[in-house]
């Protein structure tokens, strides 16, 4: 069974949905959803409507619609991509195109946009260019820069940089029902969802990367010190700490 199947079945559960009221609130057939959960996705009409169906079925129990995608795809061999790939280039239902006359017509606004694009970037460029020249008569008054270096010599030097940690420690407690995908140095800690009062601990030794489903009910703490919130319920949120940035995000 695919990961993105598991996920969603145990999303479901923790809910408390049986798979009558998911169909009634999704409108997605029971027997589709029995595939969904089941990893049959070739019981599935194509893949875009795979694609629509795991999205819908992801917001109506607060996961990350294109964390669930991105699974699904990741547990397809490549040659199985459907039918809806392989369609490319033929003439598409009911438009009265070839293949090629279909695929010229869908690309002219590109080729006309390309070029006002790049116009307008020269035009941009053009504008700050005119902007930066000092107007007529204009001069660096003599001696500024001399009274800058005398200025910055008096200050005081500054106070040294806090040393970065070692490791990094991120302590998970969620509020409320919550969805979490976590790496530590690029390799994944966590994939799954958590339920409220439980602790999870993610460490790493350069980077950790976090991205949560529910940011609202998302309270953590770095090195033992507590941060900052992320989001706010419902909200999808993706953060990277590194020893050099993680202060910015304690309270």
């Amino acid at each position: 069974m695919a990961e993105a199947s598991r996920v969603l079945r145990a999303a479901r559960e923790r809910a408390g949905l049986t798979l009558e009221q998911m169909s009634a609130r999704t409108k997605i057939k029971v027997t589709l959803l029995q595939a969904i959960e089941g990893g049959e996705f070739e019981r599935l009409p194509g893949e875009f409507f795979t694609r629509a169906f795991l999205r819908t079925y992801a917001r109506e129990v607060h996961l990350s619609p294109d964390e669930i995608v991105r699974e699904y795809d990741a547990s397809r061999p490549v040659h199985d991509l459907g039918p809806d790939h392989a369609a490319i280039g033929r003439s598409e239902p009911g438009n009265g195109l070839r293949g090629d006359e279909a695929s010229r017509a869908r690309s002219w606004p590109f080729r006309v946009a390309w070029p006002l694009a790049a116009a307008s970037v020269v035009l941009l460029l053009l504008a700050i260019s005119v902007l930066r020249r000092p107007a007529p008569g204009q001069a660096t008054e003599p001696g500024a820069v001399g009274t800058i270096g005398t200025s910055a010599a008096s200050e005081p030097p500054a106070a040294e940089a806090t040393p970065a940690p070692g490791r990094l420690t991120l302590e998970i407690r969620p509020t409320a029902v919550l969805w979490v995908t976590a790496t530590a140095d690029g390799e994944r800690a966590i994939y799954r969802l958590l339920q409220p009062g439980e602790r999870v601990t993610v460490e790493g030794r350069n980077e950790l990367t976090f991205r949560v489903g529910n940011a609202g009910a998302f309270e953590y703490s770095l090195n033992g010190a507590p941060g900052k919130s992320v989001g706010r319920r419902g909200e999808v949120r993706e953060v990277q700490v590194t020893r050099e940035n993680y202060r910015t995000f304690l309270r």
